[in-house]
């Protein structure tokens, strides 16, 4: 048993390890220029050794998108639980999304790369193996739109916002809006105030003013 237990920890720890390194090639290749050869070079492994633990890229890819949504789910959850009173809990996830962002832009990247390729809308139901990487990604998007909709819902049961659209609905308009504006401030962010005039922090927390009036009128 103890034998079992060991062989099942090293197994963990080699997976571990190819993760560890698949992370670092796709934050400096990206997805469409990372390369399973690449990834096993770098991790001292054989391409054949790679696919004894992970079936594809993807599968790879993956598992370190996961990573990064385990990280992003937690700053959503905690923004939700430190709310301060009085004031929409949507602003307050709006700026957990700022600090994820900026604190962790290949993660970022990464997770946009997932919603844009390889996340399954409509479906939660769709894979049989529940233990994969992709069931997983797939659920923990899910956990974390599910905290942007409860949110929503909060502020207009309190009257916060208003809005004639669901929270559903708004979770949609919130997340687009969000992301794009993310992806726009990480790209320029270089020589931003120079060139713009202000912070991106400050455009930032511009946009999500506006948006939060928009709701309040």
């Amino acid at each position: 048993m103890k034998d079992e237990s060991r062989k099942n920890w090293e197994r963990q720890q080699r997976k571990n390890r190819i993760v560890d390194f698949a992370q670092e090639v796709f934050f400096s290749k990206g997805y469409d220029s990372a390369t399973i050869e690449e990834i096993a070079k770098a991790a001292g492994y054989n391409k054949r050794t790679l696919y004894m633990y992970f079936k594809d890229k993807d599968d790879l890819f993956l598992a370190v998108a996961l990573r990064g949504q385990e990280l992003f789910h937690s700053y959503l959850k905690d923004a939700v639980s430190h709310s301060p009173a009085g004031k929409p809990k949507i602003q307050h996830l709006s700026s957990a999304f700022y600090r994820f962002s900026s604190e962790y832009p290949d993660f970022f990247n990464l997770i946009m790369t997932y919603e844009l390729r390889l996340h399954i809308y409509y479906n939660p139901d769709y894979y049989e193996n529940r233990e994969s990487y992709a069931a997983q990604c797939q659920l923990i998007s899910n956990q974390c739109g599910q905290i942007v909709i409860d949110a929503i819902a909060a502020d207009k049961s309190e009257k916060m916002i208003s809005s004639h659209l669901t929270p559903q609905q708004l979770m949609l308009i919130f997340w687009g809006q969000v992301f794009g504006v993310m992806q726009i401030i990480l790209t320029r962010k270089k020589l931003f105030r120079n060139f713009y005039g202000i912070t991106h922090e400050d455009l930032y927390n511009e946009f999500i003013t506006m948006g939060i009036k928009s709701l309040q009128q």
